[in-house]
């Protein structure tokens, strides 16, 4: 048994440090990209070939990174500043979520031990719900700052905050955990400033197949971490898994500090007016409203996303709880999530992206999201559940997808206001969908006032999700199939104080025939 267990730990260290090596993970996607026509669009945006910009032009990720000192020094090496890529901010979400993935099993166990059945839900749902409206005050604040002063300060800031609460659980009361992570949505809004960072160094026939990629990296950091969690738990106790994620977020931090390159090549001094609109929260979505399809978007967000948010705060605590699994159990389970995950957000949405519109593509992500939904609500076997990841990862396809559209519908100066859009309501639903959620569970296992069986069926939390979502799928049939350019409501303009030019005067015909005279 000691010989197995070494085994696994030599095996998941090696994995660890091959995935932990920002270098190697790219290279290898580039590689397997390079050899492959479905996904070479995907290597394009890694490596930065067949790319119009000056910023990208001939790049490759590794060459930002670091220059091999077997090689001879290539003139991109020898630049003192480094020229951004997607695979910058690609590390970046790996690193936040592979720190957080490795609470992914413990967390669940912890808070239950902590607070109780009868408890838990409600306290999950009320820490999720005011992050989540945090979320959505600050996200359009912090996507229309970005504009203007760049992106890199904003997602220092963002990253430190999302992985705030994650010292606070050394402290064995897990209420300054709980109210860290309420707080951490103030700022947690990262996918907003990566997605702006994206559309500043990718062109808009890119741009669905590069945010596939940086959430197909979400979904690469739970393939390990998970696992990795659960084996130090029962090796070494929570601490040291504790220690090691709050390292990992630091290794982030830093990163971000000391490599990640500004995306946006000229900063304005000041904040125009048209921007600081958009930093009320009420005026991102009166913003979302100045366009019938904006419109619409921002409802199909709101609903499809209300139910996803919900789903996955609180999936993990129903497995363990309802349908009966262990550690093990869970972390095969998220890994199988991540492959599929990842295998869906690069090769699927990228060939789905090349042979279809983006509204199809939208409208089978919602369509697989409803299905999945369906499953959890009726069915609780494990064999059934593990299916359903198949349903769960092609339901991923909807975000990358919708945020691809509106960024191809804004101009330059205007894509961290309209990610912060979408962010904001998807952190709207970041509230509202973990409350929901909790209530529907606590209602399922409160019992009734005959005393046999409780007031809802276990399921239930996922039907009313799955109704959520087909309210989102018949808004997309009413999408149009072509979306114009976004048009942001114009501020009010003030008169200027300098005198106007004088018109040009015509000459009258009797001065024309003196003058011909």
């Amino acid at each position: 048994d000691t010989c197995v267990v070494i085994g696994h730990l030599a095996s998941m260290g090696g994995w660890l440090a091959f995935l932990s090596s920002p270098c190697q993970w790219f290279r290898c996607l580039t590689t397997i990209g390079k050899h492959s026509r479905r996904l070479r669009p995907v290597y394009n945006i890694l490596s930065g070939e067949e790319h119009t910009g000056d910023a990208l032009r001939g790049r490759s990720c590794s060459s930002f990174l670091t220059c091999p000192s077997t090689e001879s020094v290539r003139p991109e090496c020898a630049k003192p500043s480094m020229s951004p890529s997607v695979a910058h901010v690609a590390i970046v979400i790996f690193l936040e979520f592979f720190a957080w993935g490795l609470l992914a099993t413990i967390l669940p166990e912890v808070i239950k031990d902590f607070f109780g059945t009868g408890q838990m839900w409600l306290v999950l749902g009320l820490a999720q719900g005011l992050k989540g409206l945090l979320s959505f005050l600050s996200a359009p604040f912090l996507g229309a700052l970005s504009d203007t002063w760049g992106r890199k300060p904003f997602l220092l800031v963002t990253v430190a905050f999302t992985c705030l609460p994650l010292p606070f659980l050394f402290i064995p009361n897990l209420w300054p955990h709980v109210i860290a992570v309420a707080a951490s949505g103030l700022f947690a809004v990262t996918f907003s400033i990566v997605f702006a960072y994206v559309s500043d160094i990718t062109e808009p026939g890119e741009r669905s197949a590069a945010y596939g990629l940086v959430s197909a990296t979400f979904a690469a950091s739970l393939i390990i971490s998970p696992a990795l969690g659960s084996l130090m738990q029962a090796l070494y106790g929570n601490h040291s898994v504790y220690i090691l994620s709050t390292v990992i977020a630091v290794v982030d931090v830093l990163f971000i500090a000391l490599v990640v390159p500004e995306s946006l090549s000229s900063l304005e001094p000041a904040m125009p007016a048209r921007r600081i609109s958009y930093m009320n929260p009420c005026g991102s979505i009166r913003g979302a409203f100045n366009s019938p399809a904006m419109m619409q978007l921002g409802f199909i967000v709101f609903f499809s996303y209300l139910a996803e948010a919900g789903e996955t705060q609180c999936l993990m605590l129903y497995l363990e709880n309802t349908v009966g699994f262990g550690k093990s159990d869970m972390a095969g389970y998220i890994a199988i999530l991540g492959v599929l995950s990842i295998i869906s957000q690069t090769y699927l949405l990228t060939y789905l992206s090349q042979h279809l519109a983006q509204k199809t593509v939208i409208t089978i992500g919602i369509v697989f999201s409803a299905i999945q939904m369906a499953i959890y609500g009726f069915f609780d076997t494990h064999w059934v559940i593990y299916g359903n990841a198949v349903f769960v990862a092609t339901g991923t396809l909807t975000y990358p997808a919708i945020s691809a559209l509106v960024s191809n519908t804004a101009s330059a100066e205007q894509q961290g206001v309209v990610q912060g859009m979408i962010t904001g309501i998807r952190s709207l639903c970041s509230g509202l969908g973990p409350a929901l959620f909790g209530l529907l569970f606590q209602l399922s296992e409160t019992p009734n006032e005959s005393g046999h069986g409780t007031r809802l069926p276990s399921g239930a939390p996922f039907l009313v999700g799955c109704g959520a979502v087909l309210i989102s799928l018949f808004i997309t049939f009413a999408l149009p199939d072509r979306i114009g350019a976004y048009v942001p409501l114009a501020p009010a303009v003030t008169p200027s104080k300098e005198p106007a030019a004088p018109e040009p005067r015509t000459p009258s015909p009797e001065k024309l025939a003196d003058t011909a005279v």
